[in-house]
């Protein structure tokens, strides 16, 4: 009787262990998207990202331009302009298209980090583990 309880308490043990570990407790980003989507040099623009953060895993929101790597954005969720409410998992943040901006097609990587400064992994449903990120188109076009 005692080795049938002891069975049952690690299996019970296990299911609960299994359960943290599914795909639903994880972080994910609902929605990333620049306002308006397509700009031109001089325009003003709002980026958000609507993230899913049940664990509080997420510190910080980080944005940057693949084709220029030294073109950066930290977003905020701390209920300071444009971002609405602090906390609700909407992170945001103003940007402006420099005068000299070239037109053509781009891409803000956006990516969440977790409290180390790292990006916070998560698990495909295939399985594999990447980071938590997610990629905005941009176009710039010519002024006229």
């Amino acid at each position: 009787m005692k080795r049938m309880v002891t069975w049952a308490a690690l299996a019970a043990c296990l299911a609960v262990m299994a359960g943290c570990n599914t795909l639903s407790g994880q972080p994910e980003i609902r929605k990333a998207e620049i306002t308006p989507p397509e700009l031109k040099p001089g325009d003003s623009a709002v980026i958000t990202v609507d993230l899913k953060d049940r664990n509080k895993v997420v510190r910080r929101v980080e944005g940057v331009v693949v084709e220029d790597p030294r073109i950066t954005f930290r977003l905020n969720d701390s209920g300071v302009e444009p971002d609405t409410k602090a906390g609700d998992g909407v992170w945001s943040m103003a940007v402006d298209v420099p005068f000299q901006a070239p037109p053509g097609q781009y891409i803000l990587e956006i990516t969440a980090l977790g409290s180390d400064g790292k990006p916070v992994s998560v698990r495909d449903p295939k399985g594999i583990v990447n980071p938590l990120q997610a990629a905005v188109p941009i176009r710039i076009v010519k002024t006229q």
